[in-house]
């Protein structure tokens, strides 16, 4: 394999870590300020939501078979919900958390119920993370339309001062999982 695949790999392995910690620390903070499920529950929801990435990724640098970036992030896109569900199933998690991998990115989804569960709170916390990131395709997309939002109880449209009062309790929450 070449180095800049390996490169690739371990640039692409540090930014799911990151964004995994970010999107755990604010589901954490969403889970206690908005919902009656259990925050640490929460934050392991987003620990693990982008799991399946990492066999992915160890498959690419032991093998020569995704060989360049673009095959891989094609790859990775299309297949790590399936896996990450698979792996959790077979460490034994809760259906709920199981359900994350699958459904976090799942926006029409349709729970019927107005209950959240894990997976509503890990995608809100997902597309919190690229707030300010105005060129991201999920800032293109309708937030109202997305019923997650709703379930967990926070409005798509939240005006900076109410998303201000709880940054400083995500960032707390953020900074511990990455200083573990």
């Amino acid at each position: 394999m070449f180095q800049a695949t390996s490169d690739f790999i371990d640039k692409t392995m540090r930014q799911s870590w990151q964004h995994s910690t970010e999107v755990a620390g604010i589901a954490n903070v969403l889970c206690k300020h908005y919902t009656k499920l259990k925050p640490d529950q929460a934050t392991l929801a987003g620990l693990i939501h982008e799991i399946g990435v990492l066999p992915i990724l160890t498959y690419a640098e032991e093998s020569d078979r995704l060989g360049d970036p673009i095959t891989l992030q094609k790859v990775i896109k299309a297949i790590h919900p399936k896996v990450g569900e698979k792996i959790l199933k077979s460490w034994d998690f809760p259906e709920e958390l199981v359900a994350v991998p699958g459904n976090y990115t799942h926006f029409e989804r349709n729970t019927g119920s107005d209950k959240p569960d894990y997976a509503d709170v890990v995608m809100v916390a997902n597309l919190q993370t690229y707030m300010g990131k105005p060129d991201h395709p999920y800032m293109q997309m309708d937030w109202a339309a997305i019923s997650a939002f709703e379930r967990v109880g926070l409005d798509p449209n939240m005006d900076d001062s109410a998303e201000e009062d709880l940054s400083a309790e995500m960032e707390a929450a953020m900074a511990m999982l990455q200083a573990s």
